[in-house]
């Protein structure tokens, strides 16, 4: 996947943490449309500021569930933005195959030289909901809707994948363990 709204679910079977779609989880939703332009003799990466989570992120409660739902979402931009993985890798568990995903996408594109301008997935705090755990589900569920902003995929051949704004829907299950939230899954639409 190299564009857009990347966004299938996290997992290809069913699994509670992959809310149901109408769709099956393992198809992989219809990408906004791209162009491919040349880019201009002078373009070169941005400088990316690093994002902070919000102190309620540190918080075992539905708000901090949000909060941090919110912050992976702005390391998500930020990995394909610089190439940095570091910081959504820690925040990753090893079963969710949408970061590993991501990730992999992420390392591809800036080890071949090229990199990501835009395409952040902006959501509102406020219009977030998060389900609590359960015993048959152990993760907070937090739903919201987004909007990914428009993005330019510079490859190293010299192209450039211009990728429309998108709007939908997203759900990222998170669970609190040893004192911070970890990404146990995702699911944009």
């Amino acid at each position: 996947m190299s564009a857009g709204l990347l966004l299938a679910a996290c997992d290809g079977g069913e699994d509670p943490t992959d809310p149901p779609t109408e769709s099956s989880s393992s198809e992989a939703p219809t990408e906004p449309a791209t162009e491919t332009t040349e880019p201009a003799e002078t373009a070169t990466p941005p400088e990316v500021e690093a994002p902070t989570p919000a102190p309620e992120a540190a918080t075992d409660d539905h708000v901090g569930a949000i909060h941090a739902a919110r912050y992976f979402m702005d390391l998500y931009a930020y990995m394909r933005q610089t190439g940095d993985t570091a910081q959504f890798q820690a925040m990753s568990a090893a079963e969710c195959e949408f970061c590993a995903s991501s990730i992999e996408n992420a390392t591809e594109i800036h080890d071949a030289g090229g990199w990501v301008e835009g395409g952040s997935i902006v959501f509102d705090v406020s219009d977030a909901t998060a389900d609590y755990p359960t015993e048959q589900e152990p993760s907070y569920l937090v739903r919201f809707p987004l909007a990914q902003e428009p993005q330019r995929i510079f490859r190293s051949d010299g192209s450039v994948d211009n990728v429309d704004a998108a709007s939908g829907a997203g759900v990222v299950a998170v669970q609190f363990v040893d004192g911070r939230f970890v990404v146990f899954g995702v699911n944009l639409e």
